[in-house]
């Protein structure tokens, strides 16, 4: 397996683009994925449309996500400009105007389409990729710090939704929300992704050819399986969260306080990382999966547990988040990162399109007991796949040396 040649760009990201980057993506996530937790109810109410339909349309955009990333992951490998991040603000923003001027269901899903398009574009995956390519310092640290910024998402764009919406209506609100990804995204990747004189990447066929036997190797499927599970796992047990708090007879009014601990938790990743001290991605990993399941089996165990549940859950999935990033670059290196990047995103946000449909299936056919059996079952396994994925990279890392 020939290594894919170095590209020339270098550098690293100071501490106000960082910060930037996690700002452009909460206002991204916030355009998106977490939109509907806020509008769902409005929009219900005066279209008259199923709260499946509604949802569905999430879904939908998560599965058009995962279908396009590899092409996205791709087209970041093959040319020097970052045009795939700088248009991805204005592509969600016509989204949005659709769905704002939406008359029928037709017309509000192909803008969650267009949402969907924008989303492989401009979020984690795209933007890892973006940068693992950019820079060729502190990627990692970058990755790490980024997604501790923008793990605030679901508490800033649900505050700041909430708040517009109340004022001027849910049509108004995705007009508000479109201006803003409008004046905001494209300038913030501009500046951070300008080209530099003398900065151009090489990108020769061979390599793209090269990078093809990467896809099919064993360590490759391992990754996409732990990377799948993991977010099953995370996407199920958030969405029917308080599902499971109520089957555990906690009060409703707890309930609300226990759910309320779970967005700061996921920024105290970054600081279980500095309490653990330095470890490999891979044993990272391992620690991310393992109290991922701990804090899982705390919430299912009591109504005294929750909160310390939540907030461990709440960590694990943190740190999921920042390895989804820098566990691949670990591996492969920069060369072949934006490649890797696009294609590992691909099953996971196809599975994160059918979780809610998965959950609410084994609740409705089985009772809670059965899920959460199942999902503690799907946890386990994904702690065994770390080992194996160790294993699988130590191979992988001899070959390597070896031609």
């Amino acid at each position: 397996m020939k290594p894919l040649p170095q590209s020339i760009e270098s550098g690293k990201l100071n501490f106000l683009e960082v910060l930037i980057l996690g700002i452009a993506q909460i206002i991204l996530w916030g355009g998106s994925y977490f939109l509907l937790s806020v509008l769902a109810k409005d929009i219900i109410a005066e279209m008259s449309w199923s709260y499946q339909q509604v949802y569905g349309c999430l879904s939908l955009a998560l599965l058009v996500s995962g279908l396009l990333l590899p092409l996205v992951g791709r087209t970041i490998q093959q040319t020097d400009r970052n045009a795939v991040l700088l248009f991805s603000g204005l592509v969600m923003a016509m989204g949005l105007i659709i769905i704002g001027s939406s008359s029928n269901f037709l017309m509000f899903a192909s803008g969650w389409v267009i949402i969907g398009t924008a989303m492989a574009m401009g979020l984690y995956d795209a933007l890892f990729a973006a940068i693992g390519k950019r820079y060729s310092f502190n990627v990692a640290k970058s990755i790490v710090w980024i997604t501790l910024v923008s793990s605030l998402a679901p508490s800033v764009s649900w505050l700041f939704t909430s708040y517009i919406l109340d004022s001027f209506g849910w049509r108004n609100t995705c007009y508000i929300y479109a201006i803003l990804l409008i004046i905001t995204i494209f300038p913030i990747h501009m500046h951070v992704f300008k080209n530099k004189a003398g900065n151009k990447s090489i990108i020769k066929d061979e390599t793209l050819e090269s990078s093809v036997e990467l896809f099919r190797s064993k360590l490759y499927y391992l990754l996409s399986a732990n990377f799948t599970l993991g977010a099953v796992i995370t996407t199920t047990i958030i969405i029917h969260l308080i599902e499971i708090l109520l089957h555990g007879k906690t009060e409703m009014s707890m309930v609300l306080i226990v759910v309320s601990f779970l967005g700061p938790s996921q920024a105290m990743a970054r600081v279980m990382e500095l309490i653990i001290g330095k470890r490999t991605a891979i044993e990272m990993s391992f620690i991310s999966t393992t109290i991922i399941f701990f804090g899982m089996v705390m919430i299912f165990a009591s109504p005294i547990l929750a909160i310390p549940g939540v907030i461990v859950f709440g960590i694990g999935n943190g740190m999921r988040s920042v390895l989804r990033g820098t566990l691949p670059l670990s591996v492969y290196g920069r060369d072949n990162y934006a490649l890797i990047i696009g294609r590992l995103a691909r099953m996971p946000l196809l599975a994160q399109a059918t979780a809610p449909f998965l959950g609410g299936y084994l609740i409705q056919q089985f009772g809670m007991v059965f899920f959460l059996c199942v999902i503690s079952f799907m946890a386990i396994v994904n702690i065994f796949l770390i080992a194996l994925i160790k294993q699988a990279i130590e191979q992988y890392k001899l070959i390597s040396i070896h031609e």
